[in-house]
């Protein structure tokens, strides 16, 4: 009975999280998502670090398209994350394969070196959002452009190896785009950098 009752948790868990994400790419709690994205400024007020509610702290601050965080994922690899490139609209290259009605497909293009002698293994583009000029935060989809090569799906860097690829999201015809954040270990690090890519 009692390996039942496991077992239903554990199907439960599952399904809870898999209903995190549409298909689309979109957060099913955007308001939560943008927390990841919160600068050193509005972390607690008596210098103890980050609220309880938002564990990553924002490494990156008001970088601009070509900046530069450093971030550590947390097994200790240190990498350095530079925004290449930001492309909205983002043209798909599989006429197949396009943006639902109503959306467009933005890319952002990111270079991962690892800085540290600890090996860097991730799935970058899960820790990739774009946030609009209205706080919501978009994640990535499935597809790819005319912009250039996708990062590659998972990434395994030992000391200076480095990976460059984009990242396709999804997001309303009507959104502005405002900034980009990543966030290391498929988006649960507790650093992210911040770049911003308003017009």
């Amino acid at each position: 009975m009692r390996r039942q009752l496991s077992t239903a948790a554990v199907v439960i868990a599952l399904a809870a999280t898999a209903t995190a994400c549409n298909s689309d790419g979109v957060d099913a709690k955007p308001e939560d998502s943008a927390s990841a994205a919160q600068s050193p400024a509005q972390q607690d007020p008596k210098g103890s670090g980050p609220a309880k509610d938002k564990p990553a702290q924002d490494q990156g601050g008001s970088l601009t398209l070509g900046g530069t965080a450093t971030l550590k994922a947390k097994n200790g690899a240190e990498i350095a994350v530079t925004l290449k490139n930001f492309t909205d609209p983002a043209a798909s290259d599989n006429k197949y394969m396009q943006p639902k009605p109503g959306k467009r497909w933005v890319a952002a293009q990111f270079e991962i070196v690892n800085k540290g002698q600890t090996v860097y293994d991730d799935s970058p583009a899960n820790g990739v959002k774009v946030i609009d000029d209205q706080g919501q935060a978009f994640t990535h989809s499935i597809g790819s452009t005319t912009a250039g090569p996708n990062m590659p799906a998972t990434v395994k860097l030992k000391a200076g190896e480095k990976a460059l690829g984009y990242v396709v999201v999804s997001v309303p015809e009507k959104a502005k785009s405002k900034s980009v954040t990543f966030t290391p270990d498929s988006g649960f690090g507790k650093e992210t950098g911040q770049w911003n890519v308003a017009k």
